[in-house]
């Protein structure tokens, strides 16, 4: 009979895996460790559906503060709707909620409640947990625009609600005779104009009466409509009560607010929302079949996926007709169309928009038309936005989303007036942070950016090369052939910050001379966080320009060797302090190699355009198995609007886009023994790696669609029309693979005949 019992259960077994679903492998908690100084990923539990307007997250800190949940923290002092995209920019149109029993509060620290991991539920689509010092468990569940709330408050204790309209400008109207209650906050850390708000409407399934008002301390009990900096509502239930609130979120107006709330929830239960937003995440997930992984390796693979899959956030809206319009950030007024907000470029063009165009071309083509109507309504593209222009970061690389999408055959945008908008990034002066390119009269006059009169000089140098690469790519395709002649030459000023005499990057001054007392550990300065030995490899678009100013391939492999044999060791420049990415770059240990910040995220990759892949597969397999994780602490640096998780995940499939603006992919060492991609047009493309283990880390022979495949590269034809991609692995280097220079991936240089 045991033995019976114990087949049945071997049967079963794959079923309870599958109706689990992916995404109950998701672990929204992973990243939470983190701190100021040092980052396991900054990252909050979102309760969200994918690409959402509104999160919804409990809240750990002090208000205000970016980081809203680390895991450190014993105690949630609410419960938020968000919409920061990192700690470093912070949040707005922001408002939370928090339920009390005994006495009211409004100061954060007196209304903390401790509670127990064991109660805590984080999943995509639901949070719930119980506040030990209230006895009062909370659930939330999600829309694209809503949130929906359910409370279950202790039989013998009066019970209250608090909402809290955060400070910069507020308005709160309690309607208990409606059940009702409505309001707006202007609460914005910089990126919107002065009439911005976030209006929301809270519908309850249970009466309340109006406990009394605050803007301060003191709780006013006759108001029941407050306009201040900011307000505290105090709403008062019956004890015992299972009390759910529906809440809908707009930037439009409280009307739109009450559209958002009857189109995307109605009268649903809490349940069927929960259901809902279960279901849509698990379609999206579902897009990536993973075998041969490991509990922790599935855990830390999907929800790599479901942080890719959070940013951009979608930022418009239906009218009663179904029509899409917006507010916009960038001028004030309300526009048709689409609207995104909260990315920061510098990060995700790396690899989150190029994992876009493989498995969500439709979405991709979606973003840039929002981006395209940024431009029409501010004048430019933003470099970062949160959710207007944001003076952060360098490069204009919405340059590269055009480029590279444009390249993969995803057209369906304005492609004339995002080239227009391209052009006036690379050719119009401004002297705004928030768009346009700092310090561009200096290279156009000196072909490069004078590190004496404009910060991080070297690193604008390489990135605006980059992006002018991309520009060029479009003028060609378009049959510009002036453009194109432009570009294409400004594409090579790369090579105007080349110092051969230290074989680095370096930083440049106006009358062509070298900054004296160059240190190649020292950070900042010319450089974007990081120092000489990160922006050195920053040329994406001319691998074998950069390897002829190394003096060949053997040099530059040697170059990239001493990469990971040095100390991590580090000056401080500038910033006159230890920053947290200096901390990361030590704990990753593995040498100057800093994977916690994005601008050496394509760098293991560069060992197959000189002859020797097999040592980034050694490294790649590395990275995937030492710097990421299934738990809190499962990230090693800023998660960044998904670019981390965006490295993971192709890294694990086995290919990573080093050069978006190209359709192409360089190969890796797969993690998985399987992975199946389902694409958009009904076809899937698979990667089977036969011998697959964690010693097998070696690429031993490669066929494609049944053919032998000598290139070190994929090209995007081969993935989005389906195919099988056959690898064969081992624990020792095969040291004849990819050795030929023609089965290394595209550089300009080579395609430019220069």
């Amino acid at each position: 009979m045991q033995r019976l019992l114990l087949s049945c259960l071997l049967v079963l077994l794959p079923w309870i895996s599958h109706s689990a679903g992916l995404v109950d492998r998701v672990n929204p908690l992973l990243g939470t460790d983190s701190k100021r100084s040092f980052s396991h990923g900054n990252t909050y539990p979102a309760v969200a559906t994918p690409f959402a307007m509104t999160f919804w997250t409990p809240q750990t800190g002090e208000p205000g503060d970016g980081w809203i949940y680390t895991y450190q923290q014993p105690s949630i002092n609410a419960f938020k709707a968000t919409h920061q995209p990192s700690p470093w920019i912070g949040d707005y149109g922001d408002f939370s909620l928090m339920p009390m029993t005994g006495r009211p509060q409004t100061d954060w620290r007196k209304r903390a409640s401790s509670f127990q991991r064991s109660s805590e539920i984080s999943r995509p689509y639901y949070y719930a947990v119980t506040l030990d010092k209230y006895k009062t468990k909370v659930e939330m569940t999600s829309t694209t625009r809503c949130g929906h709330l359910r409370i279950t408050f202790p039989p013998s204790e009066p019970a209250y609600l608090s909402i809290h309209a955060h400070p910069q400008g507020a308005f709160i109207q309690m309607r208990p005779q409606e059940k009702k209650v409505c309001g707006f906050t202007r609460a914005n850390n910089g990126g919107a104009p002065e009439n911005f708000a976030c209006y929301f409407v809270m519908v309850f399934d249970q009466p309340f009466s109006c406990a009394g008002m605050s803007a301060d301390s003191l709780l006013h009990q006759d108001l029941q409509e407050l306009t201040a900096d900011q307000v505290f509502a105090f709403l008062q239930f019956a004890s015992g009560q299972s009390v759910t609130v529906r809440i809908a979120t707009s930037f439009i107006s409280l009307e739109q607010a009450e559209q958002n709330l009857a189109a995307e929830i109605g009268d649903r239960s809490f349940a069927a929302t929960r259901n809902r937003s279960r279901a849509s995440w698990e379609k999206e997930l579902r897009r990536i079949e993973i075998q041969g992984a490991s509990k922790d390796q599935e855990i830390t693979f999907y929800t790599a996926l479901y942080r890719v899959l959070l940013f951009p956030r979608i930022w418009y809206e239906f009218d009663g007709q179904g029509r899409m319009h917006h507010f916009s950030p960038y001028d004030g007024h309300v526009h048709a169309g689409e609207m995104y907000a909260d990315n920061g470029f510098w990060d995700t063009f790396r690899a989150v928009y190029p994992f876009f165009t493989i498995l969500f071309p439709d979405r991709d083509a979606e973003i840039i038309r929002g981006w395209i109507n940024a431009y029409r309504e501010g004048g430019w593209f933003p470099k970062w936005c949160s959710p207007g222009y944001r003076d952060c970061m360098i490069g204009t690389h919405v340059e590269s989303l055009v480029a590279d999408a444009y390249c993969k055959g995803i057209r369906e945008f304005d492609v004339q007036t995002a080239y227009e908008a391209m052009l006036k990034d690379g050719a119009q002066l401004t002297d705004q942070g928030g768009y346009g390119r700092t310090g561009l009269a200096d290279y156009l006059q000196l072909g490069y950016v004078a590190c004496d009169k404009t910060r991080e000089a070297t690193a604008r140098t390489l990135e605006f090369a980059y992006d002018d690469f991309c520009i060029a790519q479009m003028a060609k395709a378009l049959n510009k052939p002036q453009d194109e002649k432009i570009f294409s030459s400004r594409s090579f000023n790369y090579r105007n910050v080349w110092d051969s005499s230290v074989a680095m990057m370096r930083g440049r001054l106006a009358d062509g001379s070298w900054k004296p007392d160059f240190d190649p550990f020292e950070w900042g300065g010319p450089f974007t966080e990081g120092s000489a030995w990160h922006y050195t490899w920053s040329v994406l678009h001319d691998v074998d320009g950069l390897i002829g100013l190394m003096g060949g391939r053997e040099a530059f492999c040697g170059k990239l060797d001493s990469l990971f044999l040095l100390p991590p060791k580090f000056s401080v420049g500038h910033y006159r302090r230890e920053i947290h990415e200096m901390t990361e770059m030590v704990a990753c240990n593995m040498g100057q190699y800093a994977h916690g910040n994005q601008p050496v995220h394509h760098v293991l990759y560069l060992y197959a355009y000189a002859g020797q892949p097999w040592k980034t597969q050694k490294w790649v397999r590395h990275a995937c198995t030492t710097l990421y994780g299934p738990g809190p602490d499962g990230l090693c640096g800023d998660e960044d609007n998904g670019q981390t998780s965006a490295w993971y995940l192709f890294s694990a499939m086995g290919f990573y886009p080093v050069t978006p603006g190209t359709p192409a992919y360089v190969l890796g060492s797969p993690l998985f023994k399987k992975v199946t991609l389902y694409l958009k047009n009904g076809k899937k493309f698979t990667i089977q790696a036969d011998g697959h283990s964690p010693q097998n880390v070696y690429i031993q022979s490669i066929r494609l669609n049944g053919a032998v495949h000598s290139k070190t590269w994929l090209s995007h034809a081969d993935i989005v029309n389906g195919g099988l991609l056959h690898l064969r692995m081992g624990d020792q280097p095969n040291t004849r693979f990819g050795v030929d220079p023609e089965s290394a991936p595209y550089s300009f240089s080579r395609a430019a005949g220069r």
